[in-house]
């Protein structure tokens, strides 16, 4: 009992926890990001006749990246619930080797759609494996925070992506330069991930409750057998965590739908996985030169430029919403940012109307280029931050692979067909498209507020009192306390039983 008291108390964070993270972060997340977001942005492609307008061959281009992460995602879940989550992360470095590969040599749109199909393909590993490992791994209290750093490598990887793009825009064929610059992060994780611990989690769901305990006294309790906070997330994993679960049956996805609980969580993280894509941030991150052209602005070398300083405004806006999420929450950043992406989607479209057609006045195009870096300040703090916080904090250990694989099938899905769409749409209905996203947004709200818990401060296994409760969402707002934790010993007990 006073262990459990101690835990519902403690705020103390052993740093060395973060650190491992963080290394996972700039190795995997700079791999799979400047995967999807090198060269082929449409500005680079205009630049060496890959890609010559908004359209459906444009779009289609973009979409079969998706389509790769699509065809992946029957294979991630069980590679990282069988072989473990650094076998998931080391599959996604090789998988992207061979995609870069391809690309670079790629003498002809065939063999470069081949690549970027193969990209797509490893890039899910990265995207389910990495997550999941990270949430696994860090203390609950800085757990949005430890995430967030994940994500905001992504960015790291785009600036860099997108000024060598900036640089090489004259060079003969130096559109491959970047293209080869992404086997640096994932020679890197070829090259470490097996010193990294492997997820405490993941050994209490093998039986290896020893091996377990050992990582949690290092990284969580400051290497004291005795810590209270490492001593009960090891008594909850031991509840909680079944050796004998879904997870060891490679077709098995029953689990994420057995019980009450497991249904609510399922609808949650396919809402999640929807709300990432269909906010209007997909097509900002692979339009952004059609936008910044309906906004009058048609110079190549000017909209290279515009696209180099938007990636740094998202990294920055990433770490500023990773720590936001910790110390206010996952639902008020969610709220209040989809509030303001609301209003910046309407007054977007009506400013990119006066600039497209009172062409050389710079006054509207400046306004709409100032909006739609603020549009991409806003989303990037908010859903860009808590996409791969949320979704692996809705699933419960023994299906989490399992369900981020499938999150990343809607995910992937729902980018296709957005990115696919967006390219006639842009070319049709120019700057009245904006508002399609800002109506369906409301929606998104609306969701969010009446069915989304918050799941800041609680430990994963914690979550399973919130999903089991009649109200998820007013039970998750009650404060964490001693109680918390002996109730969910008790809860996991039952969970089963739902």
């Amino acid at each position: 009992m006073a262990a459990e008291k101690d835990a519902g108390q403690t705020t103390h964070v052993d740093d060395t926890h973060q650190d491992i993270s963080v290394v996972e972060a700039i190795t995997l997340a700079d791999d799979v990001q400047t995967a999807k977001q090198s060269p082929w942005t449409m500005a680079n492609a205009e630049c060496f006749g890959v890609l010559v307008s908004a359209s459906s061959s444009t779009g289609f281009i973009f979409a079969i990246y998706s389509i790769g992460s699509c065809c992946a995602t029957p294979f991630t879940g069980p590679v990282n619930d069988r072989l473990g989550r650094r076998a998931g992360i080391f599959t996604a470095a090789i998988v992207v080797m061979i995609g870069t590969i391809v690309t670079a040599l790629a003498p002809h749109k065939n063999m470069f759609l081949a690549g970027r199909f193969i990209l797509g393909f490893g890039a899910c590993f990265g995207n389910v494996s990495g997550p999941v490992y990270v949430s696994e791994m860090a203390h609950p209290l800085w757990r949005g925070t430890t995430m967030g750093l994940y994500g905001s490598f992504g960015f790291l990887g785009q600036i860099l992506a997108v000024w060598v793009i900036y640089a090489a825009q004259y060079q003969p064929n130096g559109f491959r330069i970047p293209i080869w610059g992404q086997f640096i992060p994932a020679g890197l994780i070829v090259t470490f991930v097996w010193l990294i611990p492997e997820s405490p989690r993941w050994l209490m769901a093998q039986g290896r409750e020893e091996a377990a305990q050992r990582v949690l006294i290092r990284y969580h309790g400051q290497r004291d057998p005795e810590n209270p906070v490492a001593k009960v997330a090891f008594r909850e994993m031991q509840h909680q965590i079944n050796t004998d679960g879904s997870d060891k049956k490679w077709w098995n996805y029953s689990e994420l739908w057995s019980t009450r609980s497991r249904r609510r969580r399922l609808i949650i993280v396919v809402g999640m996985a929807c709300i990432g894509q269909w906010s209007g941030n997909s097509s900002t991150s692979f339009y952004f030169p059609v936008m910044v052209a309906n906004a009058g602005i048609t110079s190549q070398h000017t909209k290279l430029l515009l696209n180099g300083i938007n990636a740094p405004l998202g990294f920055f806006a990433v770490l500023f919403g990773a720590r936001f999420s910790d110390r206010f929450g996952r639902r008020p950043l969610m709220l209040g940012s989809l509030a303001i992406v609301i209003v910046l989607l309407y007054t977007l479209s009506a400013v990119s109307k006066y600039a497209y057609t009172h062409t050389g006045n710079h006054s509207a195009a400046n306004a709409t280029i100032a909006i739609i870096y603020i549009f991409s300040i806003v989303v990037s703090g908010s859903l860009g931050t808590l996409s791969p916080v949320y979704i692996p904090e809705c699933l419960e250990t023994n299906s989490r692979a399992k369900g981020k694989s499938l999150a990343l099938l809607v995910v992937s899905a729902c980018s296709a067909i957005v990115t696919y769409a967006s390219g006639p749409a842009f070319q049709h209905l120019k700057y009245y498209f904006y508002l399609v996203f800002a109506t369906w947004d409301i929606l998104e709200w609306a969701v969010i507020f009446f069915f989304f818990p918050e799941t800041k401060g609680r430990t994963l296994e914690e979550l399973e009192e919130v999903f089991s409760a009649k109200n998820p969402v007013k039970k998750s707002l009650e404060k964490r306390s001693a109680q918390t934790v002996l109730n969910t010993l008790e809860v996991s007990e039952k969970a089963g039983e739902a």
